[in-house]
């Protein structure tokens, strides 16, 4: 060994950091299969809970508040279409053949905010 590798020798020849020495892959083990099998399930059950469960768990508040707005958001949507098909019915005063349209009114109504929510959803992607 140089004397520049020396202990303490803060020298450009310092030696450089080794990991410890590890077993090669493909050594031999002292586990059997059935051990081998048990360990290789194990770690796939593991890994799934880490990959999957716990995302999910920190997402529960956020994935509860949305439900809870779409919900509030839903039913807003109701009460505006049946808000409008009543003022409709009231104030036009649609008799006979043309009873029809106030439903027309409220249902392409409904399609447009159905339209804007599929064409919001897909602008994110």
């Amino acid at each position: 060994m140089p004397s520049e590798w020396a202990a303490g020798s803060k020298g450009a020849m310092a030696a450089p950091d080794r990991p410890p020495t590890a077993k090669r892959h493909g050594a031999p083990t002292d586990k059997s299969l059935p051990d081998l099998g048990r360990e290789l399930i194990d770690l796939t059950v593991t890994y799934a809970k880490q990959e999957t469960i716990e995302p999910l768990k920190a997402l529960g508040p956020r994935i509860g508040w949305g439900v809870l707005g779409a919900g509030v958001a839903s039913v807003g949507l109701v009460f505006l279409l049946v808000g409008i098909l009543r003022l409709m019915q009231v104030e036009a005063r649609l008799r006979g053949l043309w009873s029809f349209l106030p439903y027309l009114v409220a249902t392409v109504v409904a399609g447009g905010v159905a339209a804007v929510a599929v064409k919001r959803i897909g602008a994110r992607r």
